[in-house]
C-alpha cells in the first residue's frame, strides 16, 4: 500500500502541562488518557484522494506509555466513503506502514472503529474538535518566554508525529466513548503531520 498524507495535527491528554510521556517518564495522572486529530489537507492512498478529511483516536494508557496495554477507539469521518474509509483505518491504525506503525504494537484492545461526524477547527495556535456526542476537546498555544511565540519541543523520545511540537494547554477534554475522561487545563500539543509509505 502507498499513501502520502500531510495536514494539521493537535492532541490534548490529562497529564498536566507538559506531559512528561513524550520523553518515556511516567504520566502526572494514575493513567495517560488522551485524543489524537488529524485533519488531512493533502493527500491519497493508491489513488484514492484523503482530502478534507479528519479522524481521531482515543487511547487510555498506563501511567508508563512504553509498557504498552493501550486501550484505544479510532473514528472515521463519517463524510469518507468505503474506500477512503478503509484507507483512513489503515494509515491511522498503523496496518498500512509508516510512522504510526511504530505505535500500534503498544496497543493492547482495540474497543472499536467508528464512523462518525467530526468537525475539526484550527485559527492560528487554537485548535478545537467535535466527535458527535462522545467527545469535545479544545487547545491553545502556550506563549514563550519571548511573548510571541509557542514553546517548541523537537526530537522528542516518543511522538506520534515526526515534525516538531509546540507546547498548548486545553481548555476541555471532554471524552463519553468507549470509556470516560474529564479534564481541563491539561496539556496539548499542536503541529502539522506528514506521514508516507
Amino acid at each position: 500500500m502507498s499513501f502520502h498524507v500531510s495536514g494539521d495535527y493537535f492532541e490534548s491528554c490529562n497529564c498536566q502541562v507538559s506531559c512528561p510521556c513524550i520523553f518515556l517518564a511516567p504520566a502526572t495522572e494514575d493513567t495517560c488518557d488522551a485524543v489524537l486529530a488529524w485533519h488531512i489537507r493533502r493527500g491519497d492512498m493508491d489513488g484514492v484522494s484523503l482530502e478534507n478529511l479528519t479522524v481521531a483516536l482515543a487511547v487510555h494508557s498506563p501511567k508508563l506509555m512504553r509498557e504498552g496495554g493501550w486501550k484505544a477507539a479510532l473514528y472515521l469521518d463519517e463524510r469518507a466513503d468505503a474506500d477512503q474509509a478503509k484507507a483512513l483505518g489503515a494509515i491511522f491504525s498503523g496496518q498500512a506502514g509508516g510512522h504510526l506503525a511504530n505505535v500500534a504494537p503498544l496497543i493492547g484492545t482495540v474497543t472499536g472503529v467508528h464512523s462518525a461526524s467530526i468537525r475539526f477547527d484550527s485559527d492560528g495556535g487554537r485548535r478545537r474538535l467535535s466527535v458527535g456526542k462522545v467527545l469535545e476537546m479544545d487547545v491553545e498555544e502556550l506563549k514563550g518566554m519571548d511573548g510571541v511565540g509557542p514553546p517548541v519541543i523537537s526530537n522528542p523520545l516518543f511522538s506520534p508525529v515526526t515534525q516538531p511540537i509546540r507546547q498548548a494547554k486545553s481548555g476541555t477534554l471532554d471524552y463519553k466513548g468507549d470509556w470516560t475522561v474529564s479534564a481541563t487545563s491539561s496539556n496539548g500539543f499542536i503541529t502539522e503531520f506528514e506521514y508516507r509509505s
